[in-house]
């Protein structure tokens, strides 16, 4: 059990290490050593609606789509007909001419092809948008029935864990005689297994639920 602490305290300076490492060199302080409550939403369509709007993938890709579509328009407004007024004046040998001129530009080959390159553009964004979602939606309904899944079955081993701890009575028993040292070492063996299975299903439980929270950032 010494060894098994030691290794685990290894790990644990390891794992701080990196995580300084990944904070810029700042110390980060645990003052908490339980699990928050993690509640998800009993339905997967309301909990998805909710954050599809915060993913910051598809924000830039709706965002691209717009640039795209005002692009578009801005073409369309670059190929009508440009009007231009003014004043003239010119001399030449023994005349003079001035007088106001007005004139007119029609634009036809101009701006013609990046109508059509701002209009593919457009439809290329839309088309990875669609795509953007499909994978986005189905990444999360694996890992959000994946994240009912584990929490499921950490809250019944903690039940089963809570409702059979013999842990107490096994002490008594054996400060009374009634069982060996060896009994009660097997025995208290297996509720510590127990706890160990306990604690493994609710950090991967927690693990797949910051998974799940991470599409956020």
């Amino acid at each position: 059990m010494q060894a098994e602490v030691v290794q685990v305290e290894a790990e644990q300076t390891a794992l701080i290490a990196e995580l300084m490492r990944l904070n810029g060199g700042k110390e980060i302080v645990f003052s908490n050593d339980t699990y928050s409550a993690n509640a998800l939403l009993a339905n997967f369509e309301d909990w998805y609606a909710m954050t599809e709007s915060k993913n910051p993938v598809l924000q830039y890709v709706r965002t691209q789509i717009e640039i795209g579509q005002q692009q578009v328009k801005l073409n369309c407004a670059m190929g009508l007909p440009k009007f231009s007024a003014g004043y003239m004046s010119e001399k030449i040998v023994a005349e003079h001419f001035q007088g106001i001129t007005l004139g007119m530009n029609i634009p036809l080959w101009e701006n013609k092809n990046r109508v059509r390159e701002a209009k593919a553009q457009t439809r290329a964004a839309e088309a990875i948008f669609e795509d953007s979602k499909v994978q986005f939606y189905n990444r999360l309904q694996i890992l959000y029935f994946k994240a009912i899944a584990l929490q499921q079955n950490a809250q019944i081993l903690r039940q089963s864990l809570n409702d059979n701890n013999n842990e107490p009575l096994l002490k008594t028993a054996l400060d009374a005689g009634e069982i060996s040292l060896l009994n009660y070492l097997l025995e208290i063996e297996f509720y510590y297994n127990a706890v160990d299975k306990v604690l493994k299903a609710e950090r991967d439980f927690e693990l797949a639920t910051m998974e799940l929270w991470a599409v956020e950032l």
